[in-house]
């Protein structure tokens, strides 16, 4: 029997697109049937993973979404491994059996660990191979995109966050709540309460995010606005990103980024530091964190950057 998370990313990958909702609807129903303990948002999360891994691609504001297509690109200072992602139909998976047959490279099936309260994903195909040529000759005919290494292009081509999109003040009256920092949660205002993120629902049910700044209001997302509240703060929360090169002899290159919870990585960054390792961020439970695995440091850095972070580097 096939595991739910990869029944799932079939399930996805045959439909093409959709609405989310619809989506969340057949998610809940996976759940009710292979998932007893997951969550109330189990489906949100295992549609975050899914973005930050590339199986999807989300207009979140919008509520729409799209498989994307499979693409093959190598990990980064990962001595000859690569990751195979986007939508797994059942026919890609057949000419990837045939593919694998030829005996250039070997397909490892590598799970993401996933508490119980959460709906597993979908296992990464991580692609161990001797000769580049080779694996985009073996790209080739299986009919997938190659990319040298996503990770090092993406994070060099990573958008600053910035505040450019004007918005009309929320109306008096409207349910408006308000990001706390410290808590990490949003909190219901009657007004607004000076300069912040801040959560509005709408008149036909969609919830937005803007930011206040300086009197003025700005479109943005959850993510995004998280961060450019950052930026503007003094003290414990300015900076929430961290780095810890490997241990092991030779892995000084890479590292672990720990991002706490609370601040969760806009779409793009979360895709370039999960296609570091090709598996979703661990989740340390204790530190409330979460781990993302075999990232460069400038990687990192350019990560932290955009985002208008300071990176903090431990060895510990």
């Amino acid at each position: 029997m096939i595991d739910p998370g990869d029944l799932l990313l079939r399930w996805v990958s045959e439909l093409g697109e959709g609405a989310l909702p619809d989506a969340m609807q057949g998610m809940w129903w996976l759940a009710g049937a292979r998932c007893p303990d997951a969550e109330t948002g189990a489906p949100g999360r295992w549609l975050h993973d899914a973005v930050s891994l590339a199986y999807l691609d989300i207009d979140w504001r919008n509520k729409r979404w799209c498989a994307a297509p499979p693409v093959l690109t190598r990990l980064p200072h990962a001595r000859g491994l690569a990751v195979l992602t986007g939508s797994r139909t059942a026919a890609f998976e057949e000419r990837l059996e045939l593919a694998v047959r030829d005996g250039l490279v070997e397909v490892l099936r590598v799970p993401s660990a996933r508490p119980a309260r959460d709906i597993p994903l979908p296992v990464s195909l991580l692609i161990q191979f001797d000769d580049e040529e080779g694996l985009k000759e073996w790209a080739g005919g299986l009919g997938v995109a190659y990319t040298p290494c996503f990770a090092l292009q993406g994070a060099a081509l990573l958008p600053r966050v910035s505040l450019e999109a004007r918005a009309s003040e929320p109306e008096f009256g409207k349910p408006l709540e308000r990001y706390d920092l410290d808590r990490r949660a949003y909190q219901w205002v009657r007004r607004p309460q000076g300069d912040g993120l801040y959560r509005i629902r709408q008149s036909d049910g969609k919830r937005v995010c803007q930011v206040r700044h300086d009197g003025a209001w700005y479109e943005t997302s959850h993510e995004e606005g998280v961060y450019s509240v950052l930026g503007q703060q003094q003290g414990p929360y300015a900076d929430v990103l961290r780095w810890i090169p490997d241990k092991e002899p030779g892995g000084e290159l890479t590292g672990t980024l720990f991002v706490d919870w609370g601040y969760p990585l806009p779409d793009l960054h979360r895709r370039v530091a999960a296609l570091c390792s090709g598996l979703a961020p661990r989740i340390n439970e204790h530190a409330e964190n979460l781990a993302y695995d075999n990232v460069p440091k400038d990687v990192a850095e350019k990560i932290a950057d955009s985002l208008g972070q300071h990176l903090t580097e431990s060895n510990e």
